[in-house]
Parts: structure tokens; sequence; C-alpha cells
């Protein structure tokens, strides 16, 4: 026998492999989403970083339909959801987790009372600094979306915007193609309702009224948008993991508000900007992170 033939060893190892299993050992994070994905892994990792605390990471696969049993068994305090597949599974899980959200695009409906996060989408009234700022010739801003979204968006405090409350892609094109006094129009981030066809709709308006569309990808200021303003995934991640480490420092996740990106990458389309008459200043230019 090994332990016979080696007393000494035998006593630590015990001890060594006791705590191992011990909760102890056991992360008091776990960070669950498709980190097969490159955005997903980095900000994880990035997540991971700034927690002082055991974090592990699971596939939101790997956990799918067993994710209060993963929590018992590693006895952790707090579930990171990175993803609305993710989320989904941790607004499961019993109260008395805490779960903390990120990389959805606006904060989840929800009753859960112990659930805070960070979403992606910009608010409207960082669009309307930036116009402010940069571009005062836009005085008048259209926001475009469904009832839910201009909710969680818009706080309806700037006289520069008008709502527009849209069902479906069919009231969004028609919606539009009645707008003609707009100086910039704002389509809020919705797949149901921007469809490639809508927004192929959208940009050909744009382009015969004179009536920039802004952004909230990069991919939208390549197709014709004036400029978006985009999350910055490290700082959405240092985000999160301030939440996490709050809430294992004793406070309640749902006493701590959810929040928009504390920082926002910009991408601008001078070539758009030229077409529409609209001029882009250096200072805008320079903040850029790209230039189409």
């Amino acid at each position: 026998m090994l332990f016979g033939r080696y007393p000494l060893v035998a006593v630590p190892l015990f001890i060594f492999l006791l705590l191992l299993s011990s909760p102890a050992w056991a992360a008091k994070v776990l960070i669950v989403g498709d980190i097969q994905y490159a955005l997903v892994a980095d900000v994880a990792s990035e997540i991971q970083s700034a927690v002082r605390s055991q974090v592990r990471e699971y596939a939101t696969a790997e956990v799918r339909g067993r994710l209060g049993a993963v929590v018992e068994r590693e006895n952790a305090q707090v579930v990171v959801a990175l993803g609305m597949d993710a989320l989904s599974e941790a607004l499961r899980l019993p109260s008395s987790i805490s779960v903390v959200y990120g990389l959805v695009i606006v904060p989840p409906r929800s009753g859960r009372s112990n659930l805070t996060g960070v979403y992606m989408s910009p608010p409207v009234s960082e669009y309307v600094s930036t116009i402010r700022r940069y571009l005062p010739g836009i005085t008048r801003l259209t926001v475009l979306g469904s009832q839910d979204m201009i909710r969680s968006l818009y706080a309806g405090d700037s006289a520069l915007v008008a709502t527009y409350h849209v069902s479906n892609s069919s009231e969004l094109v028609n919606a539009v193609s009645r707008i003609t006094d707009s100086r910039a129009l704002l389509l809020l981030p919705d797949a149901n309702l921007l469809t490639a066809r809508v927004m192929s709709s959208v940009y050909l308006h744009s382009f015969r009224e004179n009536i920039p569309v802004l952004g909230i990808s990069e991919t939208n200021v390549k197709q014709g948008s004036l400029f978006a303003l985009v999350f910055e995934p490290k700082t959405v991640s240092r985000q999160i993991g301030e939440k996490v480490q709050t809430i294992l420092n004793g406070m309640e996740a749902g006493e701590i508000p959810a929040s928009p990106p504390g920082r926002y990458n910009l991408f601008i389309n001078v070539n758009t900007a030229r077409k529409m008459g609209i001029n882009i200043p250096g200072e805008m230019l320079r903040k850029a992170k790209k230039v189409y």
C-alpha cells in the first residue's frame, strides 16, 4: 500500500484531498456563457481578473437545464450570465442566488429581485450628448423602436428627441417613410424589427430625404449610418466585475442599479457625411476608433 510504505506522505495528502473537496475550495462565482466565442471568452477572462474570489467558467450548453445543481455543488453565491441564453438559465435559480448579467442588449424584464447587470445598448441620452457636442446642426432626433425598448433606453428628458412606437417591421418602414422633418434617425436595437430588408428601406429613405441614420453597431456604419456608439468590452467586463465584488462584500444584487456601458467606441462614416453635407469636426474624427 502507498500509505503504508510512505506514512509521512499519507497525512498531508489526506488533508489536501479533504480541503479540495470542501466548500472552501468551491467557486463562489460562476460565469456562464457561450465561451467558445472570442468576445464572450475575453469578457469572462476580464471579469475573473476583476474579482478577488474563486471563479469558475461554464459553457451555457454544459449547464442547460441543470444550472441549479451546478450552483449547489459549487456552493456558489453569484452567477454571472453572459448573453440571453445564459441569463434565461440563471433566472430560474433560487432567489437566494445573486445573478449579474452582461452581453444583453437591454435590461431584462424580470420580477427577480436579486438581479443586476450591465447592458450593451447606449441610452438615447448618449446619442443626444454626442450630437450636442459635435453636431449641433442636428436639431431634431427621431427615435424609433418598440414600446419596451424605448422605455428601457430613453428617459424622455430631451426636447431634441421625438419618439415613434412600432411593434413590427411593417410599422417601422411605414413610420420612417412618413418622417421628413427630422434631422436624424435612431433605430433602437431589436432583432425582430431590424431585418436586412427593413434596413435597406431605411437607408434608401435616409439618402433620398438627406436624413442621416445613427447606427448601433460598426456594421451599421459600414452600411451607411453617419456614426455609431458601440460598447467597449473591457469597460463592460470591469463594470460587471465591480458589481460581483460588491455583492461578495455583502450588498444585495437588487440594491445595485443595472447600468449601461461606461465607455463607448465611436465609428464614423465620412462618405455619408459628405453626401449629406454634414461637417464632421476634427475633434470628433480624432475620438473615433475607426472612420469609414
